[in-house]
């Protein structure tokens, strides 16, 4: 008998290839320039996601509240430098997945490719 994959079980526990974090404000879950190595669920509170110019100016591009997945753009080609920074606005809570760890469940459970 084959288990039915719930992708919000998965997403609300820590294990293989994945860490829960606990941030404060003002806190990074990453950084521009950081490899782009791991995707973040959140869970509770706010954040936002910044770029910095080359000028030294700073944006605010989107804001996140729970539910939403942070950074998933490391999933896409080659593992390369994050473009942006990430970083709570008020305590934050949040499931670090793995790039690893997130391209094989997608590849494995193909319901949570289409949850995604």
């Amino acid at each position: 008998m084959d288990t039915i994959f719930d992708p919000v079980a998965f997403l609300a526990k820590a294990g293989f290839g994945r860490q829960q974090i606990d941030l404060h404000p003002k806190e990074t879950f990453f950084c521009q320039g950081d490899p782009a190595d791991a995707i973040f669920y959140l869970e509770s509170g706010r954040a936002k996601l910044t770029v910095v110019s080359e000028r030294g100016k700073e944006a605010t591009i989107t804001f996140y509240s729970p539910g939403d997945f942070i950074g998933e753009g490391a999933l896409t080609g080659i593992v390369g430098p994050r473009m942006t920074t990430a970083s709570a606005v008020n305590t934050c809570v949040a499931i670090k997945i793995m790039r690893d760890e997130m391209v094989r469940v997608m590849h494995d459970d193909p319901e949570f490719s289409y949850f995604l």
